[in-house]
């Protein structure tokens, strides 16, 4: 039986140039979804360097943004069969809106990109960031930064 993980990745796209949406990952009309871990790095990065990132919690109607990528879903445990429900988007240009606020979950970084960007709650932490139906937790960019080429994954995980 599969423990219903998924991922998704992306390989060497310039952020910055936009306030945007790094990731976005959209409960679908029957699951919701607990946020495992999401990675940024940054390629031939040789000064220190400060980005700021933001992660929310959409939970009134949402609009989900574009101008980025739909980036593959793949299953971590390969005796998982279940087809994944959830949207995800990557490095839209144009932000996700809501009818309401973003509300919830929030938490702020800010990114040494010499190092990389590691959100990974602990497997003992219950208070994992989560989202129920058609909720969307995204990862954003508040603020236009000098274009910076970054690779990235999400892990997730739907639940009934």
């Amino acid at each position: 039986m599969g423990r219903r993980i998924y991922q998704s990745g992306f390989d060497t796209i310039s952020i910055g140039t936009a306030v945007q949406d790094i990731w976005l990952l959209f409960a679908g009309a029957s699951n919701g979804i607990q946020l495992h871990w999401i990675q940024l790095t940054a390629a031939s990065v040789t000064t220190a360097a400060q980005i700021r990132l933001r992660l929310k919690r959409g939970t009134a109607t949402v609009t989900v943004g574009a101008g980025g990528t739909l980036p593959g879903k793949n299953f971590v445990d390969d005796g998982d069969s279940k087809a994944s429900g959830s949207t995800v988007h990557a490095n839209d240009t144009t932000q996700a809106t809501t009818t309401g606020n973003f509300t919830g979950y929030t938490d702020y970084f800010q990114w040494n990109v010499l190092l990389p960007f590691d959100f990974m709650p602990g497997p003992e932490d219950e208070d994992r960031p989560t989202c129920s139906v058609s909720e969307a937790l995204i990862l954003d960019l508040p603020a236009v930064i000098t274009a910076t080429t970054v690779s990235s994954f999400a892990k997730w995980r739907e639940y009934p």
